[in-house]
């Protein structure tokens, strides 16, 4: 049984992550309006909060800007990875500016 609020769409692009301490770029896994999954380059911390710069369409003017936190993550071998640190993000809150791109983005989830 699916419990997740909102179904995921696959989102295969870059992420930009700003911690309290860091910044650095992340690739997406999938998208949903309240949040999204990454891989990551560097360790997160479950209960971190973080600020991510989202591109949601064709343009520098479609980036979403979300506050989230971290709600679980993963480590994977790093043997071939440059990614190995998977994590969930649940959004705080949201740019109103471009939301409506990401709820339009989420209308045919995978």
């Amino acid at each position: 049984m699916e419990k997740r609020l909102y179904p995921r769409k696959r989102f295969d692009r870059a992420i930009k992550c700003i911690t309290q301490h860091i910044m650095f770029d992340c690739q997406g896994v999938n998208i949903s309006p309240g949040g999204c999954c990454l891989r990551s380059p560097v360790s997160i911390d479950v209960g971190e909060e973080l600020a991510l710069l989202i591109p949601i369409g064709n343009g520098e003017n479609n980036l979403l800007f979300a506050l989230g936190k971290v709600i679980w993550a993963k480590e994977f071998e790093a043997k071939f990875n440059d990614l190995p640190f998977y994590a969930g993000i649940k959004f705080l809150a949201t740019s109103s500016k471009n939301f409506p791109e990401l709820e339009n983005l989420c209308q045919n989830p995978d």
